[in-house]
């Protein structure tokens, strides 16, 4: 399985977020169906059954001994990464709470075997994939408030349709129900 932990989009917003795509960019790649909206706080990558079990036990202790709140983040800014060639969509200020919520669930993703490495954390949604340059910037701006109040393992599948994103596991901040 190749996992990641991410915060989800409700999906009136991965709607209202993909309508302003729509309206305000050119498609000079390939978009990102709203169903796919997310915001990766850390990749896994390929994980196995046990590890898996270990790894929502290790996630229960770490809400079992660290508080983490509810709050929204705004979703205000686009860019451009020439290489991979993702147009995105992020904060400009991101809470630190979760960065230190992303910092953590990556260590304990490599305690029980993920291979990967942090590396720069930069928030962001993925809008378009296999952008050859950058898109021209919208001309209204974008702000979009996205609520959070736990985050979900997913699991990324590949199919005829494309890549799909399915939750496998979800922790609410202010209850454990994970694994």
């Amino acid at each position: 399985m190749r996992l990641f932990f991410a915060l989800e989009l409700p999906g009136n917003l991965a709607l209202k977020i993909a309508d302003w795509r729509q309206r305000q960019l050119p498609v000079l790649g390939r978009p990102v169906p709203p169903a796919n909206f997310h915001i990766t706080l850390a990749f896994l990558g390929e994980m196995r059954e046990p590890q898996l079990e270990q790894l929502c036990a290790q996630t229960d202790e770490l809400l079992e001994r660290r508080t983490f709140t509810s709050a929204e983040i705004h979703l205000d800014q686009v860019g451009y990464w020439p290489r991979p060639g993702i147009y995105w969509l992020g904060p400009q200020r991101w809470p630190e709470t979760l960065d230190e919520l992303a910092g953590a669930l990556s260590t304990r993703g490599n305690a029980v075997g993920a291979r990967r490495k942090r590396g720069d954390f930069r928030p962001h949604l993925t809008l378009f994939r296999g952008c050859e340059e950058a898109p021209p910037a919208p001309t209204a701006g974008c702000s979009f408030g996205l609520p959070y109040r736990g985050f979900s393992l997913m699991e990324s599948r590949n199919g005829r349709q494309g890549v799909s994103y399915n939750s496998i596991a979800r922790w609410n901040f202010s209850s454990l129900n994970g694994c």
